[in-house]
């Protein structure tokens, strides 16, 4: 997939990590359950190579060591390429030609889904600013809840670059113009996510 980006600005602005702030609490409240789960059952860490990529497992998080602008970035991921590249992409993806980046999903979930979409949101945040060098703006695609009372209201039918992050099946990647809906139920949402940033970083060709 080749994105193209028409403006420079890179960054989050303020009520974007307000918002974010949310998203990353739950996020590392959750790895740190997890992880004390995850190492008590498998202390011995795996390894796995992909398209000459080395992957470590540890504590139930996937490291692998990436090249960007000519300087080393060690990426962190819920899956390995080898469980995430049966992920289906289907649709055209035209690329993305404006800033920002909106990451949307739909505030009237469940509660039991919601973490599965702060999750995701996280993680694709911190790889598209810090990684990728993106900007993004956290939105909603309605104005139903006090979350997104303050937030940007996008949807793939507008005319941005838009993210839109699904917490049901099936698990796949939909493209459709400069939109990319990603979906998922529960942690399937995250191989969705994997499966978009292998892409990315061309460990999935």
């Amino acid at each position: 997939m080749t994105e193209e980006i028409t403006e420079e600005p890179k960054g989050l602005n303020k009520p974007t990590i307000i918002f974010l702030i949310i998203f990353i609490i739950v996020f590392f409240a959750i790895v740190g359950v997890l992880s004390v789960r995850w190492k008590t059952e498998s202390p011995a860490s795996n390894v796995v190579e992909y398209n000459y990529f080395k992957f470590e497992e540890v504590g139930g998080l996937w490291q692998t060591n990436i090249q960007l602008d000519n300087q080393p970035y060690e990426a962190i991921f819920r899956f390995n390429p080898k469980q995430a590249e049966n992920v289906s992409i289907k649709g055209n993806f035209t690329g993305f030609k404006t800033t920002p980046i909106y990451i949307t999903f739909d505030p009237d979930v469940g509660r039991d889904k919601f973490k599965y979409l702060a999750l995701a949101a996280s993680e694709l945040t911190l790889n598209v600013v810090k990684a990728l060098n993106y900007t993004v703006e956290a939105a909603c695609t309605k104005n139903e809840t006090d979350i997104c009372s303050d937030r940007p209201i996008v949807t793939c039918a507008d005319d941005a670059s838009v993210i839109y992050l699904v917490s049901d099946a099936p698990t796949q990647i939909k493209l459709e113009g400069d939109c990319i809906t990603l979906s998922g139920e529960n942690m399937e949402l995250l191989r969705s996510v994997d499966r978009l940033l292998f892409q990315w970083y061309k460990i999935i060709k």
